[in-house]
Formats: C-alpha cells, structure tokens, sequence
C-alpha cells in the first residue's frame, strides 16, 4: 500500500502541475476556457471576471500538484484534490454527453483531448484520489507546519508571478495554430477553396439588455454596445474561415494581405476600445519606424467598424485598419496591440506590445526570415522547458532538503491532530 500511496501521489501532482503549468503561461487562453463554460449557461461579455478566474483555476491546480509533490499539508491538499477530480469527474461527464464545447481545455492549447477520453482520464484518475484521500493520514508531514505553510506562500508567489509576466507579454511557449514557423498561406488550403468565395461578416450588439445582429454596411448608432463578431462563407467553394480579414467594404481580403513579398507587421487588436494609450503610442512609433524602410503594416481589429474608428481617432492610430474576428485574434496573438512579423505567408516572430523591436527594426529585417523563424521557435521551447525543468528540480530539492533535516517526533501526532480538526473545519467552509 504505500508503494501504490506514492504512486498516487507523484501521478496526481504531476497531472495537476502540468494543468496548471500549462494554463499559467497562457493566462488569456485560461480566461478563454472559462468564458467558453459561461456563455454555454449564458454569462455575459464579462471579459475580466473570466480572466480573473481562468488565473485563479490554474493557479490553484498547479500549486496543488507542488503541494502533493513535496508532500506539503497533505491531509488538506488530499482533500482538495479529491474535490478537484470529483467535480471534474462529473463536469466532463456532462460535456461528453451534451458536448457544449469541443474541447474541455484541461491542459490548455497543449494537448487536446475529446470530451469522452477527457471523462475516461478523469475516472482513472479519480481512483488515484480517493486512494489519497483514504490514506492522507498516513503520510508523515515533511516539516514544521509553520515550514510548509511558508513553502506553500512562496511557491504560490512564484506561480502568480509567472503568470503575470506571461499576461504582459506573451505564453512562455505557442501551441495556438499561428505559432511562430507556420505557414498560414499553406494553412487555409487554397486547393479545397474556390476563387470567388465571399466571406460576410456580422457584428453583434446589445441594447436594454436585447441582442441585434448588424453587418458591415449597416451597423447602429452608438447608444447600441459591441459584443462580439463572427464572419461566415456565404457564396463559393469550401474555404477555411481561420484566418479571415475583410476590409471596410467587407471584402475578403486575406489572400491579397498574405501574397504580400515584402515583410508584413500586422498589429493584432481583439478589442481595439481597450486598446492603452501607451500601446497607441509605441504602435504608432513602430509605424513611423517601418514608412522609410521597405515594410508594410496593418492592423487587424476585432471591434465594429464604429468602434475602431473611434478608438482610431483618439489615439491617431496611423496604420490601415482591417477587420477579423476577435477570437481568430486572440489565437493569433494574445496581445491586445500586440505584432506579428510575417514574410510571404509565413509567422516569423511575435511581440506584445510592451516588447516591440523599436531598436532592432534593422537587424529583424536583414536577418534570413526563415533562421529568424527558427530561433524564436528554439528559443520559446528552451524557455519552456528549463522552466518546466527548474520547477521539478526545486521541487525535488525541496522534498529531499525538508526529509533530510526534519524528522517528525510521535509527539507531535496530537498537534498534528488539532490542526486536522481546523483543516477540517476550513473544508467544510469552502
């Protein structure tokens, strides 16, 4: 038994620290996930609230895993991961039997699994936790519990601080379909599009609480707010709708933009209202930086045409302002403002708009696009990995430091005891 006891252990906090690794470096995709859930039960445009809790899930499910791992307040944490299981046990139930999303995003953009091979995982798994749970008393704690309380305040600033930096600039690592070294030309799959194909796209508003649909052409005064977007084949052959842009007319205009020999920047803007003055700002200088050197720049919006142009006149935005859905511009850079370096159809590399290249425009440009291609794809696996790395390595440290230098008396089971009662009781509350 305390072979298959740490079995448990080690499958359970490994499984729960790489769900929540992986959600952690891609806040926004985590926020996503969780606005995904909501609007199948009909939540709101609540962007931030989504965000907020996408952040505290992962979050949770990765300093979870480090607790089980290191061995931290095991009688709560045994708990708090049979919970965990249990309701996702059922959830996923739920999906795979009405399937109101395709993907459940339990390890985020990494590794897709269908809602039945998600319920399949979280039943074998649910053995591993009730198997905890039964036997959390006989794990011996691993330090003083002012220790491990301490540990668990550290590692959980750590996690937070990650997930911080990857929400100001990008995830430490890509697993969307635009990663670095993808070719979108080649993804659309113009051999099973016809020419003609016309696209249409239509602007989602509310007022007094009532949704209305508008098109390009006609779209409302401003007493009505914008919502969402979404564009739609309404004439010709089969065509991808992943990466599709429009112009003020509402013409398709993505096989033009991407035929483009000259390096593309394309300012990526899912919500271009919310859209900070000092991302206008270094936009506009990145502009300015790019209208003498043979270069091109657009910028891609995800808001109504209305709503663009205002946020376009009150920043000055100066670069040519198109259109696509909101959604294909999350996936394509998870920065509101954020560029995307493009040559011949092709990601080249990716900034938030914090870290655009103002000083090394030159350098990008007379690099060879596809070894520039090449080692930012190297370098974001790197990152990724000895951080993935460094984290197991501290755990394990941690573990081995902490049996090493405390050794837990018996007389210390009543105390032990006493504050079972009061983890108990903080379970209960929640």
């Amino acid at each position: 038994m305390r072979f298959l006891r740490a079995i448990s252990r080690v499958v359970i906090g490994l499984t729960f620290l790489l769900s929540g690794f992986v959600k952690i470096i891609d806040p926004v995709g985590g926020g996503l996930i969780i606005e995904e859930y909501f609007k199948f039960i009909g939540g709101g445009s609540w962007h931030l609230l989504y965000q907020t809790l996408g952040i505290a899930l992962s979050s949770t499910e990765m300093l979870l895993g480090i607790a089980l791992l290191v061995g931290l307040r095991m009688r709560i944490s045994c708990k708090i991961a049979l919970l965990f299981i249990s309701f996702f046990t059922v959830l996923t139930l739920f999906i795979a039997i009405f399937n109101p999303v395709s993907d459940c995003g339990c390890f985020g953009e990494a590794l897709k699994l269908t809602n039945w091979q998600t319920f399949y995982k979280n039943v074998v798994f649910l053995f591993f936790a009730i198997l905890l749970y039964n036997q959390r008393e006989k794990f011996i704690p691993v330090a003083p519990p002012v220790w491990e309380w301490s540990f668990t305040g550290v590692y959980a600033l750590m996690v937070l601080s990650l997930s911080a930096y990857s929400y100001r600039h990008l995830p430490m690592i890509d697993f969307m379909e635009f990663k670095v070294g993808t070719n979108i030309a080649n993804k659309i799959d113009s051999e099973t599009r016809k020419e003609g194909a016309v696209f249409e796209t239509t602007l989602i508003y509310t007022k007094d609480g009532s949704r209305y649909e508008f098109s390009i052409e006609n779209l409302p005064d401003s007493s009505y707010t914008f919502v969402d977007s979404y564009s739609k084949q309404i004439s010709g052959g089969i065509a991808h709708m992943d990466f599709a842009i429009s112009d003020r007319d509402g013409h398709y205009v993505t096989d033009s933009l991407l035929a483009i020999k000259s390096p593309l920047f394309i300012v990526s803007s899912p919500f271009l209202d919310r859209l900070s003055r000092r991302a206008a700002e270094r936009i506009n200088l990145l502009y300015d930086s790019l209208e003498h050197r043979d270069a091109a720049i657009i910028l891609l919006s995800g808001s109504g045409w209305q709503v663009s142009d205002s946020a376009a006149a009150r920043y000055n935005l100066k670069p040519e302002i198109f259109h696509s859905d909101f959604k294909t511009l999350l996936t394509f850079n998870r920065s509101n403002g954020g560029v995307v370096y493009m040559s011949e159809g092709s990601v080249i590399k990716k900034w938030s708009w914090r870290d655009i290249p103002l000083n090394e425009l030159d350098g990008i440009l007379k690099s060879d696009a596809e070894l520039l291609s090449a080692k930012a794809r190297i370098k974001e696996q790197l990152s990724a990995e000895l951080t993935a790395i460094l984290l197991l390595i501290i755990i394990g440290v941690m573990r081995f430091i902490c049996k090493l230098l405390y050794i837990h008396k018996p007389e210390d089971e009543i105390e032990e005891g006493m504050r079972s009662i009061s983890e108990d009781s903080v379970i209960h509350d929640i």
